[in-house]
């Protein structure tokens, strides 16, 4: 399957999205019980981020289309991106995340998808189809809160540099 994906360019980097500069509307996809969800919401810093969550199976039976009904709710929300995270776990309990519809799902879906699914030596197909994949909760939200960080510390540089000039003024 991976390689049959492969071949159709579903994993081509060219066809990736960047995650879009000061994201702002977030949909979340994860299960409501367990440490994820809250890793995720800890580490995600105080930006005035709007988060929509839909709860999810990430594992059994009912797994996949769990996933695919979570999806199709964001379909006609105004999100600027997707996030899909679920914790480590062995390669079978991570299998619904190698599922062909999902995969197809996550790559056509409209704006840019990060999965942080499971740990580095289990990379699931979903991880390869997203927009950008990290292998925990805590990744994802240093993706997101990177642009606004950064902001934050030109802000500060700046008032700074001002601060600086204006006491130069002031002596002169």
């Amino acid at each position: 399957l991976k390689q049959k994906l492969e071949i159709e360019g579903l994993f081509s980097p060219e066809r990736k999205r960047p995650v879009p500069e000061f994201p702002q509307r977030i949909g979340l996809i994860t299960s409501e019980s367990g440490a994820v969800i809250h890793d995720f919401l800890n580490n995600l810093g105080k930006f005035g981020y709007h988060i929509s969550f839909v709860h999810s199976q990430v594992e059994g039976q009912v797994a996949v289309r769990s996933l695919l009904t979570a999806i199709e709710y964001f379909k006609g929300k105004k999100i600027d991106v997707l996030v899909i995270i679920r914790g480590g776990g062995s390669l079978e309990s991570l299998q619904a995340f190698n599922n062909e519809s999902l995969v197809r799902e996550i790559v056509s879906f409209k704006v840019p998808v990060i999965c942080g699914i499971g740990h580095d030596k289990d990379v699931p197909l979903a991880s390869l189809a997203a927009d950008v994949a990290v292998s925990t909760p805590t990744a994802v939200t240093t993706i997101l809160n990177r642009s606004w960080e950064k902001a934050i510390s030109e802000i500060l540089a700046t008032e700074k540099e001002f601060i600086y000039t204006y006491q130069n003024v002031l002596d002169a």
